[in-house]
């Protein structure tokens, strides 16, 4: 054909009708369009797939740590790769000669410098590239592969393109050809020697494992990748091969997700598991879709809501193989960590009994970690020894004691941090403890030491995951905080069960000497009274000098020391709040120790209940204001009677009511309401808080009991307010209890006292 070239706009159209744009980035578009019918092939494929699969890699790799030297080499590699797989890619669907022959030789730039990156690779991953000789190999490679890169450009590397074993553009070999092959097959073949000779070695643990699947995959690439060169030479040979090239990509990427290559550490989270059940089903949708609309022409668009049901249907499934596939094979935190550690939290807060702290934690961190096997250990200082508690999947025998090392214990035990035993194998001075060849002979992966402070109070020992991955950094910080809480709790639980076998002792004393008992019973009543006493004397002696701290300060607030500046005021303020959380305290305090010594007074006057809880509602107002909520009274609609009571107690239950309604309230209003009920009058206050669990509702009204999450909305309760309110309405003939809808709904106090 003759030239049909011509201008149009900002494209021409060249030879053979074909529209290339001048504008470079849809070139390659235009091009991949024009060749779309050579796409579906073998080659092309594979080489497609070994270019993203490379590049994917490569970035990868990169990004997680750059400044870290054999990051750096697997990067330049995997680059080396993923350009001779493009220009090959190019060239297998390439119907022109001069572009394929132009192609041919930029993926031969491509191949010269495979083999210096996977030399460096190999080298740096074995700690090999200081030495001298191979600093100086190193250079001496580079050099050859910059001389054969400027071959490129001439027949004397790629002297021409042939048709050879039903390939329209073969390349045929120049004469330099043979000296570039001959490089690349023996760095090739030296560095896989060099990673082989590295298992032979004594490399033991995940090192080993790491070098077993790069050079398993390097074999495969390196097999698969010279299947290319038979043809060059006229043997009949096809580059089958091309497909196992990406195989060091493939088992690389499986080293790094399984373990730890080049210290990367993946991480799947629950969104990734979403994300690709999402991706997996839009995937086979549009191929279902297409293969419909390919096949039967009377497609329906009626069809597209049925698929859409379909896709629906089967999400779930997919989720839920996704979500086991992430936790059998992946380095998994699917869990959430803040609510593993939150709920185990709430368990041990619920029992002192240390076969169920046991229980829980074992729970927790099978269900969290997917553990094979989980024990913990009790360590006895005056015997030296670790006692196993509880073990689940351990095959120990019936072995139940272990001795101390006192070497690990003061290297990694009194640290206070978990510790992978795989490191501690790591360190030469235990290539023979006999300790760490138990942990390894058990199949104990970690170690998470359970400490108070200084005090060792044991060990949690975990096995391998099911997938067989290594523990991430999540995972061990995690570990961490739930040693902190664990030992705290088995701590207590100890503590508890001497107590308990301290009573039983008592018990069997009682029997023997009852004379000494009483006599040691009246002396405790003595010192109970004596504590009461004390308390009582205290509380006083603290109230006074707090009244005189409240006056002062009040004083200088109100300027009569002069004025104050704006800093000053505030913190004026800061201080009398806090005086007058410690005038409270005292004042509970007071009353619970007369409370329970029966030396409580009560002053009983009639009383009008409504003039007391609108003064109340005013003095609390500026809270209210301050935290931006709504403060309402409900006045009865009728007066209500005047009732005989003690007005100064009563008025402290209902100023504890409202001001836990403020205190517990972020946004929203808190209402008061005060009404008649036949011979009853009740108060209410309604508050849209952060409501109560069911679960703690029966302890509201218990000594020192606050609510699950109240001190991260309050810091200052002591848990004391509701009990003393409780005591001063029944000792009033009444009744106290709270509502709620539950968590994050609100709550409701009421009281309510008899007209007579």
């Amino acid at each position: 054909m003759g030239d049909t070239s011509r201008g149009h706009g900002n494209f021409v159209i060249p030879h053979g009708g074909v529209w290339i744009f001048r504008t470079p980035p849809l070139f390659l578009f235009n091009f991949l369009w024009y060749n779309k019918n050579n796409f579906m092939t073998y080659y092309s494929v594979s080489a497609f797939i070994n270019f993203s699969l490379s590049l994917l890699l490569g970035l990868f790799i990169f990004y997680k740590n750059p400044r870290v030297k054999i990051n750096r080499a697997m990067f330049f590699w995997c680059l080396t790769v993923a350009f001779w797989s493009f220009f090959y890619f190019l060239w297998q669907i390439e119907s022109k000669a001069d572009l394929a022959l132009l192609w041919t030789r930029l993926l031969m730039l491509g191949a010269v410098w495979v083999p210096l990156g996977f030399l460096l690779v190999v080298l740096i991953f074995l700690e090999l590239e200081k030495k001298k000789f191979y600093r100086w190999f190193i250079r001496f490679i580079i050099v050859l592969s910059a001389i054969f890169s400027g071959f490129l450009a001439t027949p004397l590397m790629v002297s021409h393109l042939d048709s050879v074993g039903g390939f329209q553009y073969w390349p045929m070999p120049g004469f330099v050809y043979h000296f570039f092959l001959t490089m690349f097959l023996g760095v090739s073949a030296y560095s896989t020697y060099l990673t082989f000779m590295a298992l032979r070695t004594k490399l033991t643990g995940i090192k080993r494992l790491q070098i077993k699947y790069m050079l398993f995959g390097i074999t495969l690439s390196i097999i698969g990748g010279s299947t290319n060169y038979f043809l060059w030479y006229g043997i009949p040979i096809k580059p089958y091969g091309n497909a196992f090239a990406s195989t060091y990509i493939i088992l690389t990427a499986y080293a790094i997700i399984a373990h730890r290559l080049m210290d990367i550490k993946l991480v799947m989270r629950r969104y990734s598991v979403y994300l690709a059940s999402l991706s997996l089903i839009l995937i086979l949708a549009v191929a279902v879709k297409y293969a419909a609309e390919s096949w039967f022409y009377d497609y329906s668009v009626w069809a597209d809501p049925l698929l859409l049901i379909g896709a629906i249907y089967v999400f779930t499934p997919i989720k839920n193989y996704f979500y086991r596939l992430a936790n059998k094979y992946f380095f998994s935190s699917l869990y959430d960590s803040a609510e593993v550690i939150a709920s185990l939290s709430d368990k041990l807060r619920t029992t002192l009994e240390a076969e169920k702290i046991y229980e829980f934690i074992s729970q927790t961190l099978a269900g969290a970690f997917h553990a094979k096997a989980i024990g913990l250990l009790i360590y006895n200082e005056k015997a030296g020894n670790f006692a196993v508690q509880n073990n689940s999947g351990f095959n120990i025998g019936s072995q139940k004691i272990f001795p101390e090392d006192k070497e690990l214990n003061e290297m990694f035990i009194r640290q206070n941090k978990p510790v992978i035993t795989e490191d501690i194998r790591r360190l030469s001075r235990f290539d023979d403890n006999q300790t760490v060849a138990l942990l390894k002979k058990l199949g104990v992966e970690i170690l998470a030491p359970l400490n108070v402070k200084d005090k060792i109070i044991g060990l949690i020992a975990l096995g391998a995951k099911e997938s067989g991955d290594m523990y991430n950094d999540e995972d061990l910080k995690v570990l961490e905080v739930v040693g902190a809480q664990t030992a705290i709790a088995m701590e207590n639980a100890l503590l508890y069960k001497e107590t308990k076998d301290f009573s039983i002792k008592l018990e069997k004393e009682v029997e023997k000497a009852t004379r000494d008992l009483r006599k040691a019973n009246a002396q405790l009543k003595k010192l109970d009274a004596a504590k009461s006493e004390f308390i009582s004397i205290a509380s006083h002696q603290l109230r006074t000098p707090l009244t005189v701290i409240k006056g002062y300060i009040s004083m200088m607030l109100e300027g009569n020391f002069g004025g104050l500046t704006k800093p000053e005021s505030e913190s004026l303020e800061k201080v009398f709040e806090s005086n007058e959380r410690l005038i409270q305290l005292v004042e509970n305090l007071l009353n619970i120790s007369r409370i329970e010594s029966g030396r409580l007074q009560f002053n009983y006057q009639q009383v009008d209940m409504n003039n007391m809880v609108a003064s109340v509602k005013e003095e609390l107002a500026a809270n209210a204001k301050k935290k931006g909520l709504i403060l309402q009274y409900k006045a009865p609609a009728k007066p209500v009677p005047t009732i005989k009571l003690d007005d100064e107690k009563i008025r402290q239950v209902v100023m504890n009511l409202m001001d836990n309604g403020i205190k517990y309230t972020k946004q929203g209003s808190v209402t008061v309401k005060l009404e008649q009920k036949e011979n009853k009058i009740q108060f209410c206050v309604t508050d849209s808080g952060m409501g109560i669990r069911p679960e703690d509702m029966g302890n509201l009204f218990k000594k020192f009991s606050r609510g699950s999450g109240t001190s991260l909305i309050h810091t200052e309760g002591t848990g004391l307010g509701l009990y003393v309110a409780r005591m001063m309405i029944e000792a009033h003939h009444g009744r106290i209890w709270a509502e709620s809808g539950g968590e994050g709904k609100g709550s409701k106090f009421c009281f309510e006292l008899p007209v007579k």
